[in-house]
C-alpha cells in the first residue's frame, strides 16, 4: 500500500492495516498516559498511533513519510553521549 493510498482510507481501514501488516518500530511517552507508537507500513512510510493507557483508546493516528516536513522519525533517535 502506498502512502497516498493509506491516508485515503478510513481511520477504521487505517487501523486495520497498521495491525494486519504494520511492523512495530519504537514507543515514544508523549505524557504520562499518552504512549505513541511507531510502524512501519510495507509501502516504505511510518504511522504513529497515539494510544491512552487510562483509557486504552486509540486517540490518533498521523501516517508521514521519512524526509518529509512532516518527518517524526528524530523524536525516536537516542540521545548523543
Amino acid at each position: 500500500m502506498t502512502f497516498h493510498a493509506f491516508i485515503r482510507l478510513a481511520e477504521e481501514s487505517q487501523l486495520a492495516a497498521i495491525y494486519a501488516t504494520g511492523a512495530y518500530v519504537a514507543t515514544r511517552w508523549q505524557e504520562v498516559y499518552e504512549a505513541v507508537h511507531l510502524y512501519q507500513l510495507p509501502g516504505g512510510f511510518f504511522v504513529e498511533l497515539t494510544y491512552d493507557t487510562e483509557t486504552n483508546e486509540v486517540q490518533y493516528l498521523f501516517p508521514f513519510e521519512a524526509g518529509s516536513k512532516d518527518d517524526r522519525l528524530p523524536d525516536y533517535a537516542l540521545p548523543e553521549k
